[in-house]
């Protein structure tokens, strides 16, 4: 019995160690952040991830508009994603990308720009994490 538990003790340690491993890329962060409100849109977008992803798409959605596609770089595996000149319009900007994971499993999220003319910069404290699985 005592070996039979020492057993399952170490599979159960096993398991755990290599949890980490099984973990998805997430977003360290975005440039601007998600939240911010600009007087004006910005030169560029950045999307940095905490390992190496694989970006497949990123869509603007603007409010009566249909879907704009944004081209990004680079087109390979990276930590960093930008996207230049994105043309944001006045009001509610949602970029929603996809991407693949370090580990093959596909990721996604939206970051949330507000663009108003005339208004100071604003940046929201940065979150702890705001993709979505």
């Amino acid at each position: 019995m005592i070996r039979y538990s020492r057993t399952l003790m170490v599979g159960a340690v096993m398991a755990l160690a290599a949890a980490p491993a099984l973990a998805h890329s997430t977003v360290k962060n975005t440039v601007p952040a998600s939240g911010s409100i600009l007087a004006a849109s910005p030169a560029e977008i950045t999307i940095n991830f905490n390992e190496a992803a694989r970006v497949t798409s990123i869509i603007l959605i603007e409010p009566g508009k249909p879907e704009r596609k944004l081209d990004f770089m680079p087109s390979g595996s990276s930590t960093s994603f930008m996207v230049h000149d994105p043309k944001l319009a006045t009001g509610r900007n949602e970029i929603k990308w996809k991407a693949l994971s370090k580990d093959g499993h596909p990721i996604e999220g939206s970051i949330i720009i507000v663009i108003k003319p005339g208004a100071t910069p604003s940046s929201p404290p940065p979150a702890k994490d705001h993709d979505h699985h």
